[in-house]
């Protein structure tokens, strides 16, 4: 069933399709034919990946998009998810969501920029790390409930991957895919002045996943 199954990792294509919509609203004449806009928008992304080698003879697609703060440098993930459900209406959408200290530790371990055409490499602060994950954590709540989401918890898919793997394949429609594989993360090593701002940074959207059920973050 895998071989079905066309991955385009971080392809930027929605981001670009996502771009393409937000730049035509500007202009009154463009959003005066918003659906025939759409429609263009929704044909980029689709030639994008038809034409890709990848994709002969699939039946599935999955790109994944991190929500990062290069790409969308104005952090407009929400408008980002609204344009992704109208360029591909039918679309399933997961979000993966993990402990803030192990997210924000991964994050400013890392130079951003270097995917761009011309590097801009540059790390962000710890404040700026914060304000993603809480920006993120927010996307998750406004969307758990809406229709063909998922939300994987990183705790369910590290400490119980057989059945965390089970109940993605079944909401994306796979059969016989190969389950998730832990690999050992890596060690977080904020001193306690830090650790301690970040946990009292995120406690609210923490406190409001849990009580939406999403708590296995770790």
């Amino acid at each position: 069933m895998q071989r079905q199954i066309s991955a385009f990792p971080e392809s930027r294509i929605l981001v670009s399709s996502h771009r393409f919509l937000e730049e035509a609203r500007r202009f009154q004449n463009l959003e005066k034919e918003i659906g025939r806009i759409e429609s263009l928008a929704r044909k980029l992304a689709f030639d994008y990946y038809i034409d890709s080698r990848l994709s002969l003879g699939k039946r599935l697609i999955v790109d994944k998009e991190p929500l990062e703060p290069i790409a969308f440098p104005l952090r407009d993930y929400e408008k980002f998810i609204i344009n992704v459900r109208k360029i591909i209406p039918r679309a399933k959408i997961l979000f993966a969501i993990r402990d803030p200290l192990a997210t924000i530790w991964s994050m400013s371990r890392r130079t951003w920029g270097e995917s761009l055409t011309e590097p801009q490499r540059r790390r962000f602060t710890l404040d700026e790390y914060i304000e993603d994950w809480n920006m993120c954590a927010e996307l998750v709540l406004e969307n758990c409930a809406a229709p063909n989401v998922y939300i994987v918890q990183f705790g369910r898919l590290i400490n119980d991957p057989a059945n965390e793997s089970k109940r993605i394949f079944d909401f994306l429609g796979i059969r016989g895919g190969a389950l998730f594989e832990p690999r050992e993360t890596n060690e977080i090593n904020f001193d306690n002045k830090e650790r301690e701002k970040i946990l009292t940074a995120v406690a609210g959207q923490v406190e409001k996943l849990r009580m939406k059920g999403i708590k296995d973050l770790s």
